[in-house]
């Protein structure tokens, strides 16, 4: 039996909201969070260091409310700090981890229409991650529904594949 799929759109904070719904009821979690130090005006700019004691507590509530076999996926993307790239993003993966949660895909968001802009020392922000965590190893996923063709190359290379 087919259940029918609910759409619906909450404006606020997931800390805010999340608590009014039972344990285990998304199926899919979807976010892209302020990035640190970004915003100040909306979001009150978090600053890297303080990041994942941020971040936490809505994994906590994302973990909570996502089904076993559900799919929580985070679009972030680390920022510049003095010329390198911050590590919050990685220490976020790293508490999650820590608090249950695994670390099983990585997606690269392509923005082809990103903004212009020329670094000396790194390349353009043309791209995003998108992480991929679940409660379980038994998640599901349609790969058929994001498959990408490889071009005509890869029926030669596939045949050789033992």
């Amino acid at each position: 039996m087919v259940l029918p799929t609910k759409c619906e759109i909450r404006l606020g904070d997931c800390v805010e909201i999340l608590p009014e719904y039972a344990d285990e009821f998304f199926d899919l979690i979807v976010t892209s969070p302020p990035y640190a130090d970004s915003r100040a005006r909306t979001y009150g700019g978090i600053k890297p260091n303080e990041y994942v004691d941020w971040f936490l507590p809505r994994a906590d509530e994302f973990f909570r409310v996502l089904k076993g076999t559900g799919t929580f996926i985070l679009n972030i993307k680390e920022k510049v700090v003095g010329g390198e790239r911050h590590t919050y993003v990685i220490e976020l993966i790293l508490a999650m981890k820590r608090r249950g949660w695994l670390w099983t895909e990585e997606f690269i968001w392509h923005k082809k229409n990103c903004h212009p802009g020329k670094w000396p020392n790194r390349f353009r922000d043309a791209w995003e991650r998108c992480l991929q965590f679940n409660k379980s190893p038994n998640f599901k996923m349609n790969q058929e529904a994001v498959m990408v063709p490889m071009g005509k190359w890869a029926e030669t290379r596939l045949r050789s594949l033992g």
